[in-house]
């Protein structure tokens, strides 16, 4: 007898196993390797989370590589403006990025992993990218 909890879990399987072999997605794989830790997270998404979780939005090196700006580099003049560029080194957000990591090292460490920031301090992380 197949059951709604089987057929979800043979979903989040094949769901797993595609996700594993596509080569899209590379910047949202990093906040989500996994499919089923990602569908019991409930996201408030806005459009700077969307944006940083995907890379795809006003960043500039997504922007330069679609050719709608010249130039990849930060306004901050500290290099080339990425998902990691603003989570880990943009000078324009010191003060913000300063707040996280003094509230991800009371329970973890500094520098965390993109998908450690995502399992034990979403919520802070949101708040950053917002």
């Amino acid at each position: 007898m197949i059951t709604i909890s089987n057929t979800r879990k043979e979903s989040i399987r094949k769901w797993q196993s595609q996700w594993e072999e596509t080569s899209k997605g590379a910047i949202t794989k990093e906040y989500f390797p996994s499919v089923e830790s990602r569908l019991a997270v409930n996201l408030n998404l806005s459009p700077s989370v969307t944006t940083i979780m995907t890379g795809h939005g006003n960043i500039r090196s997504y922007l330069h590589q679609l050719k709608v700006v010249g130039s990849p580099e930060c306004p901050c003049k500290h290099g080339t403006q990425t998902v990691h560029h603003l989570i880990f080194q943009c000078k324009r957000l010191k003060n913000e990025r300063e707040i996280q990591k003094n509230n991800i090292l009371k329970v973890g460490i500094w520098p965390a992993s993109i998908s450690e920031l995502t399992n034990r301090n979403l919520k802070q992380l949101i708040r950053y990218m917002n």
